[in-house]
């Protein structure tokens, strides 16, 4: 019996180390579908604001995934909708930081001529 359970400790061990590791595309397919089956609420609960993760790639990367989860739990929503609910999750979690940014860069990109 002993045998028996170090072959079987051994087959996993070999099939766990020559399993292939997932590709930057299955972990979006799989993200997606995560996102897909998320509801608002647990949207919500699991925001985190910008400036308390640890990169500007960290930062790109939330803020598609808002991107994607708004896209597939509510199609219906415009641009204006979307950003909307973007600042409304920033206020909601005390995004402070990153809605001084926003209030900051909230000139006109292109000045009006008169």
């Amino acid at each position: 019996m002993r045998t028996l359970a170090g072959i079987a400790v051994a087959v996993l061990a070999l099939a766990s180390a020559h399993a292939a590791p997932l590709g930057d595309a299955d972990k979006a397919q799989i993200d997606a579908v995560i996102l897909a089956d998320t509801d608002d609420a647990s949207f919500d609960a699991a925001f985190q604001c910008p400036e308390a993760l640890e990169s500007a790639d960290a930062r790109t990367d939330a803020f598609e995934r808002y991107l994607t989860w708004a896209h597939l739990r509510h199609p219906d929503w415009n641009f204006k909708k979307r950003l909307d609910v973007r600042t409304g999750l920033l206020r909601r979690h005390g995004c402070t930081a990153t809605l001084a940014n926003v209030s900051a860069s909230a000139q006109p990109a292109f000045a009006l001529k008169p």
